[in-house]
């Protein structure tokens, strides 16, 4: 199985883990949700997507 394969069936395992589809199967709580990596979570929802631009880093420094 290649890398991309992998990591296909990883999002699909954390998804059936968020929201099983057995009503009575336990379910990930906010604070466990709230562990993931962000970057991770919102590939996971399909809140990234490759056709956005990249915002630009604004830094503290550069404000003050």
């Amino acid at each position: 199985m290649t890398a991309v394969g992998l990591y296909t069936s990883l999002k699909s395992l954390y998804k059936n883990m968020m929201f099983p589809k057995n009503p009575y199967a336990p379910k990930w709580t906010l604070a466990e949700i709230d562990q993931l990596d962000v970057h991770f979570f919102n590939e996971l929802m399909g809140f990234e997507s490759e056709d956005q631009p990249q915002q630009e880093e604004v830094y503290l420094s550069d404000i003050w």
